[in-house]
């Protein structure tokens, strides 16, 4: 099991490392529920996100983190 799926299913959530966001908006391209907020940094709606982790995975400054 990858690591990143270890967290899907349990409480961790993820977040913005602010200062590492380049503000290149390739996590809210590949949202699927449009939980993440253009802003600077982005922001997640944790009501509409569900743990995908595409945010994670396709984040090239590693700004989306879990957080246990």
């Amino acid at each position: 099991m990858r690591e990143l799926e270890k967290y899907r299913y349990d409480k961790s959530v993820y977040t913005v490392a602010i200062g590492r966001c380049g503000m290149c908006y390739l996590c809210i391209d590949e949202c699927p529920e449009n939980a993440i907020e253009e802003r600077k940094p982005v922001k997640i709606d944790y009501k509409k996100c569900t743990r995908c982790m595409r945010c994670v995975e396709v984040c090239p400054t590693g700004a989306m983190q879990i957080i246990d």
